[in-house]
Formats: C-alpha cells, sequence, structure tokens
C-alpha cells in the first residue's frame, strides 16, 4: 500500500496481531455495576460481511503458525445463538484458508445448555467464566436486568459445565468487600472443585468512574495481605489452586531474561479489537465504545475496508501512538517495576489521569506492584521452607 511507505516508524511487521478480540454483540444480560461497556443495551449482531472481511483481509494473509487467538468478549457472547457461532467460525475457517481457530469465551456462564456444550467441544473453545466467589459478595455487583443476585444462575452454568467435564477458568473480580476474608474465598473454591482462577481488580475504566479501591490508603496494603494468605492457605489444600496472577510472576522469573518483556496492551497491533459494526480499534480493549472525539472514539479503521494496516493510517491512531510510547518512556525513566511491566495499560491511565503519556495508576500499584512483591515473597518463602506437618487448612 503506498500510503504506508509514508509513515516511516509506524509500519508494523504484520506478524501482529496476537489477539484478536471480536464484539459479537455490545449487548449484555446482567447489569454489572463495575461493568466498563457503554453500549450494553444494544442488541445489534455482528454481520456475515463483517465475518468475512475478518477473514479475508486479517486471518488469511498471515502465516497459519502465526494466526491470533480470538476471544469473543466486549458483549455477553451467550446472548447470540450457539448456531450463529457454528455458522461463523465455520466461515472464518473457510474464507481464512481452512484452518481452524483458538476460539475463546468470556462469559457470565447464564444459560449453559448441551447445545453449548456441543458448540464448545467440536470447534474446543477455551471458556473463561465471570464468578466472584460466595453469593453474599458476587451478588453485590453483579446483578440480572431485574436488580437481583446472579450467583445462582451463573453457578448453574458452572455444575453444567463440571458434569460435562469440560474445562474452563473463573475470573473473580475483586473489591474491598472481599479482602478481609481470603478464608471465604478459598473455602467457596474449593468446595466447588474450582482450581483454575484468576484474579481482576474493580478498575475505573469506561463507565465505571469510582473503585472500592480509591481514595482508601489502607486499600493497597490490604490487597498483599490478602494475596499473601490466599497463596499462603492454596499451598495447604489437597489440590492447590492456580492462580493467573502467581502463575505470571512464576513465568516472568523464569523467561523474562531470555525473551524479554512485552507489554501487548502498548504495543500498537498486538491486540485488536473489532466492534460488532467491524469498528477497528488497538491497545487497550477497553477502550473500544468509549466517546473520545478527538481520537476517534478510538475507532481508528473499519476491517471491511481492509486489513490492520489500514490502522495505521488514521491521524488519530498515529497521535495516540505517540502518547502511548512517551508513556511508556516516562515509565521507564521513574519506575522500578517497568521491566516487569513494560510500560503500563493505556486504558487505566486515561481513565484515571485523563491522558496515555502519564505513568502509574492504582491499576498498577495492585495488578502490577502488589502482585510481584507478593508472588515473589511467597516464591521465596516456599523454596527455603521446612516441610510443615500436614494440617487441616484453617478455614471457617
Amino acid at each position: 500500500m503506498a500510503e504506508l511507505a509514508e509513515l516511516g516508524e509506524l509500519v508494523i511487521p504484520m506478524s501482529a496481531p496476537s489477539l484478536l478480540i471480536l464484539q459479537p454483540t455490545p449487548y449484555c444480560n446482567l447489569n454489572c455495576s463495575y461493568c466498563y461497556l457503554p453500549h450494553r443495551d444494544l442488541r445489534s449482531v455482528m454481520s456475515e460481511d463483517v465475518l468475512r472481511a475478518i477473514a479475508r483481509y486479517i486471518l488469511a494473509p498471515m502465516p497459519k503458525a502465526q494466526r491470533p487467538a480470538v476471544i469473543w468478549h466486549a458483549g455477553e457472547p451467550m446472548t447470540v445463538p450457539p448456531k450463529w457461532y457454528h455458522n461463523a467460525f465455520e466461515l472464518l475457517r473457510r474464507e481464512s484458508g481452512g484452518t481452524p481457530l483458538n476460539h475463546g469465551f468470556q462469559t457470565n456462564g447464564v444459560g449453559v445448555t448441551d447445545h453449548w456444550l456441543k458448540l464448545w467441544q467440536d470447534w474446543n473453545v477455551q471458556i473463561g467464566v465471570s464468578l466472584d466467589g460466595p453469593a453474599e459478595f458476587h451478588n453485590r455487583r453483579r446483578k440480572t436486568r431485574r436488580g437481583t443476585g446472579s450467583h445462582a444462575l451463573t453457578m448453574k452454568g458452572v455444575e453444567t459445565l463440571k458434569s460435562a467435564g469440560y474445562p474452563f477458568h473463573i475470573i473473580s473480580v475483586l473489591t474491598t468487600d472481599i479482602l478481609p476474608h481470603p478464608e471465604l474465598l478459598i473455602e467457596f473454591y474449593a468446595d466447588n472443585d474450582l482450581h483454575d482462577v484468576a484474579f481482576n481488580i474493580e478498575e475505573i475504566e469506561g463507565q465505571t468512574e469510582t473503585s472500592s479501591f480509591e481514595n482508601d490508603d489502607t486499600a493497597v496494603s490490604r490487597y498483599r495481605q490478602f494475596l499473601k494468605r490466599f497463596y499462603e492457605l492454596s499451598d495447604r489444600l489437597p489440590v492447590p489452586i492456580n492462580v493467573r496472577e502467581l502463575q505470571n510472576v512464576q513465568s516472568l522469573a523464569a523467561n523474562m531474561r531470555k525473551n524479554g518483556m512485552r507489554n501487548t496492551q502498548n504495543t500498537p497491533l498486538a491486540i485488536v479489537t473489532i466492534a460488532v459494526d467491524g469498528g477497528m480499534s488497538t491497545f487497550s480493549p477497553e477502550l473500544i465504545g468509549v466517546t473520545d472525539h478527538a481520537r476517534d472514539n478510538f475507532i481508528f479503521a473499519n476491517v471491511c475496508d481492509g486489513g490492520v494496516e489500514r490502522i495505521l493510517l488514521s491521524p488519530a491512531f498515529q497521535q495516540l501512538k505517540r502518547e502511548v510510547e512517551e508513556g511508556k518512556r516516562a515509565c521507564a525513566r521513574s519506575c522500578g517495576y517497568f521491566d516487569v511491566c513494560g510500560g503500563g495499560a493505556p486504558a487505566n491511565k486515561y481513565f484515571e489521569h485523563g491522558r496515555f503519556d502519564g505513568t502509574e495508576t492504582l491499576y498498577c500499584q495492585l495488578t502490577i506492584q502488589a502482585n510481584v512483591d507478593v508472588a515473589l515473597d511467597f516464591m521465596e518463602q516456599r523454596s527455603g521452607r521446612v516441610p510443615e506437618q500436614p494440617r487441616e487448612m484453617e478455614l471457617r
């Protein structure tokens, strides 16, 4: 493309993206208080034209071994029927050259049926279920559109997955409510045979303008204490819980010197998010749907007009890239965690500071600094610990 020759440093190898987030619909059947999505009342569904353009312009030109993982998210994917996904998966496979893709769902798990299980089994779909622990905590913020708690509905979906033997992981959003109660969370996971868990922090982003961690001088230290106790308790279980945050630090410690650090959220085109109408965004997925006219609402091109390289032609993208790069340089100058973080998440800088060239955020303090420090301390303690006599886990 002739225009790309004029962009100099903005030309990016077309092995990107490594992650493709597709919005099958912006609609969600729940009304969670911390949801960042602004258009979750809209019931539009991605068209075949958009799907075909994704296959032809993004997937087909890429080497098969380098094709991205595809995550269906940014709305509740299960509000679109299984038959639609079967047709979409088949269209993407056929139009991109015949190789099946690695698909994943991030879902609230409401309404899992045999039809869903067959779809996921046929296409080997990875499933993440959003579940915030026991009902007393989950139901405070994860409510139905009628205002009632959704815990029982999600647990029904979890039990269906377990009964079928279908693998899945849990993502729990942590608020300050749960911090005094790591024992309750451990007990809940253990009692329900949930052994693959990730923690997300209640963040300031999108439609969520406040967080329970905000304006609480003790929140970061209490989160550190929560993680420390959680890891200690998990380590005493017959089958310890695999916690993403601990595993990430273990992986970094083992591989960072060898492979280097790449932060996909602040690397252009490493993550590409495609909206229901084909609009393409990059950097942090949480920017999708945000209203910011000066930055073209973070929609830099439409896939129906061509591949991800068209993003590079957008003046709004070019300006954003410069701001993100300046933020990375500022982090490198000022932050001792830069080598394990790579410069932070652009979306969190934007939502917390109103700009992309800033540095430390509350998100950084919690999800990077606290996680790294606690995990490294725990790893050191465990490696040098004298084995304890077997004992019952201390739970309520």
